[in-house]
This record gives structure tokens, C-alpha cells and sequence, in this order.
């Protein structure tokens, strides 16, 4: 009797055990996402736009996740070197991508070499933050304001030049933007190099350029810059008193806001995209971080992953207007 006890006692604890591991799953599945470390990838170089906005949100939101945040610079090709490694890599919420404007809605647009799609083969995670950019000149141009800036290169056809990083470049779409909608003829210098387009614009290399607002305020303050305007679709806070390109009446209602976000794989989990998204908003919340960002030019633009991709769909979708119209192709 005793024999029959024990092993019924036995047959019991077996059955136990079976039942929690169909109930639970194994202890892998046991893990909740992320169990390891998450992968941010930023295709520029260390220093710049996106890698400060990449490392000031990842520190934060690493807290959040419970996990460390590893930071990959792979910088070529208009950011579009790193958005082609977050495209190829596993959609398992592992891997994500510091994204700007130029490598998600226009380098695989303009250059038809790049193979993926920025609207089909990413997926909006969160919007971090916009930012203008600015239009200046040197001391030389013979225009001290837009207007005047407008008239001249209207009356001087080819006479003035505006340096770029690049063919393809939302700096050079708006430019070829300004070229079209003012009538006006100033013309596009790429640079291979950016670091030496401000040394050169007030050294009277090159007339003019675009710069963010980061870049631009030190030597605007300075005195060795003259800016003319902004290119969002109100004043920046941190130069209150300078136009934006709208008031232009061919260019009224026209915003071309620099934007910084957070994008993953296709086919990666709906539940992590909102765990990150949510994370995300908390994060810019965050006063230290509102003022963190404020002070690279740029202001808080949360929201959902489904308002991200909506203004993604819109700004892709002016700059390939652009695209066509200016018959752009980068080879």
C-alpha cells in the first residue's frame, strides 16, 4: 500500500511539472523581452546630430528597459549604410535604428543603388525631436535680409553660390525647392567634406549654405555668419527674431524641420514597438532631456508609432516631389 502511495505521490509531481511547462512554456520563453542587450545603430559618424540625440536617449531609456543600450556608428552614403544594416538584421527588437530624414525618406530615393525601402522596410517607432535648419551667408552677399536675398538671386542669375554635403542631401532638395518655387538661380556647391562649409562660406569660398542650428548659432551670435532665416514653419526658439523661409510668399506653408527617430526592422513585435514607444515618450518628458535637446537646437516631437509613420509618409513625399521635378539621381 505504502508502494502504491509513493509512486502515486510521484505520478502527481510529474504530472505537476508537465502541466507548467505547457502552462509556462520552457524556461526561455520564460524570458520577457529584452533579456540581453539592445543594439542602436547610427549611421553617421560620432559627434554629430544624430549620435548626440542617439546617446542622450539611449542613456535614459537603457534604465527604463532594464538593459544596456550598445550605440554602432556605421557612418557612409547619407546615413543610408546604417539603415541598410538595421533593414538586414533579425526584426527580434534587438536592433534599432537612430534614424534622420536623409537615410529613411530620401537616400533610397534619389540613389538607385540602395535596395531598401525607408517606408516599407522600416518600422516607426517613435519620433524624438525637430529641428530647423538655417539659411546664411557671409558678410559679402549683398543682401542683409530674405527678402533682399530673394531679389538679388532673382537679378543676378548664377551669381551666387550655396555649399551642401552632398548631392541629394535635404540641404540640396531645399535648395533645388527654393530654386524652383522663387525663380531664382543660385547655385548648388557639394561638398564631400561638411566640416570645412562654414570655414569656407565666411571665408567668401561660397556665398551661402544651410546649416543646422546647432552649427550655425555659434557663428551667427559670433558675428561671422549672417543668417537669413529658418526653415521650419515657425521662428526657432533659440533665434526668436529671425524669419522663416514661408514668409516668402512662393514658399508659404512650406516647412522643411530636420527630424531625428527611433526605427526598427519590419516585422518586429507590435507589443515591443509600444514597450520602446512608451519608454520613448516617458523619456522626453523628462525635463533634463527637454533641456539636453534644447540646447543642440532642437525641440521635443513625441508621439505615437503610428504619428511618426504618418509624418514620415509626408516628408518623403515632399522631398520626392522635389526628386522628380529636379530630375536628381545620385550615382
Amino acid at each position: 500500500m505504502q508502494t502504491w502511495k509513493n509512486f502515486a505521490r510521484k505520478a502527481l509531481v510529474i504530472a505537476s511539472s508537465v502541466g507548467c511547462a505547457t502552462l509556462w512554456g520552457s524556461p526561455a520563453a520564460l524570458a520577457a523581452w529584452p533579456e540581453k542587450p539592445i543594439t542602436f545603430v547610427v549611421g553617421y559618424a560620432p559627434g554629430g546630430s544624430v549620435d548626440a540625440v542617439a546617446r542622450l536617449v539611449s542613456t535614459q531609456l537603457s534604465k527604463k528597459l532594464g538593459q544596456p543600450i550598445v550605440i554602432e556608428n556605421l557612418a557612409g552614403a547619407g546615413g543610408s549604410i546604417g539603415a541598410a544594416r538595421v533593414v538586414r538584421s533579425a526584426p527580434d527588437g534587438f536592433t534599432f535604428l537612430i534614424g534622420s530624414g536623409s537615410e529613411v525618406a530620401i537616400a533610397w530615393a534619389v540613389n538607385p543603388n540602395i535596395k531598401y525601402n525607408g517606408l516599407t522596410n522600416l518600422a516607426p517607432v517613435g519620433l524624438i525631436a525637430k529641428s530647423p535648419m538655417v539659411l546664411v551667408g557671409n558678410k559679402d552677399v549683398p543682401a542683409t535680409d530674405l527678402k533682399g536675398l530673394m531679389q538679388y538671386s532673382k537679378a543676378n542669375k548664377g551669381k551666387l553660390s550655396l555649399a551642401t554635403s552632398g548631392i541629394g542631401t535635404p540641404q540640396h532638395l531645399l535648395l533645388e525647392y527654393i530654386n524652383r518655387k522663387t525663380s531664382a538661380d543660385i547655385l548648388h556647391v557639394p561638398y564631400r567634406a561638411s566640416a570645412s562649409i562654414v570655414q569656407d562660406v565666411i571665408g567668401d569660398r561660397v556665398n551661402l549654405s544651410i546649416l543646422t542650428l546647432s552649427t550655425a548659432q555659434p557663428f551667427i551670435e559670433s558675428g561671422q555668419l549672417r543668417a537669413y532665416a529658418v526653415t521650419g514653419d515657425k521662428p526657432a526658439a533659440a533665434l526668436p527674431n529671425l524669419p522663416t523661409l514661408s514668409q516668402v510668399e512662393t514658399l508659404k506653408n512650406d516647412s522643411f524641420d530636420l527630424w531625428f527617430g527611433i526605427l526598427a526592422p519590419a516585422g518586429v513585435a507590435a507589443s515591443t514597438i509600444d514597450r520602446v514607444n512608451r519608454e520613448l515618450n516617458d523619456v522626453l518628458a523628462q525635463p533634463e532631456v527637454r533641456v539636453a535637446l534644447a540646447k543642440q537646437g532642437m525641440e521635443v516631437a513625441a508621439g505615437s508609432p503610428a504619428q511618426f509613420g504618418a509624418y514620415i509618409k509626408a516628408d518623403a513625399g515632399k522631398y520626392q516631389k522635389i526628386i522628380k521635378d529636379a530630375g536628381i539621381v545620385v550615382n
